[in-house]
């Protein structure tokens, strides 16, 4: 089992913006994402990418103290981190077959922890 922790707010996806000709990803996203990266290629210690089919657990810890705060939807934060994810963890993001999505609310260290397995 492969452990990915990402330290930090988990962010969820973004939709893309557009300046009139392109389109971009906000700053923030973009940010996250090398984030993912980052902590994946740490975790992977020069090892290959996952092949075959994959079951991911993912658990997003959030500082998330006010009720009226919104903890944002569970397949956006799935985007952001399978996104940056892709080629380093695993070749794509299709070969996961099962995936468990956890969140907690008014984590003292906010941050995301993926449990990859093949299957």
């Amino acid at each position: 089992m492969l452990k990915i922790v990402i330290e930090g707010e988990p962010v969820p996806a973004a939709r893309p913006r557009f300046d009139g000709k392109h389109a971009y990803q906000p700053k923030r996203n973009r940010a996250y994402r090398q984030e993912v990266q980052m902590s994946a290629t740490l975790a992977m210690r020069g090892r290959k990418p996952l092949q075959g089919e994959i079951c991911a657990v993912v658990k997003l810890y959030r500082k998330c103290k006010r009720a009226s705060k919104a903890f944002g939807d569970v397949d956006n934060h799935l985007k952001a981190i399978f996104d940056g994810l892709n080629g380093i963890a695993f070749i794509d993001d299709s070969q996961i077959v099962r995936c468990v999505v956890e969140k907690f609310k008014d984590a003292t260290t906010p941050r995301a922890e993926i449990f990859l397995q093949t299957l």
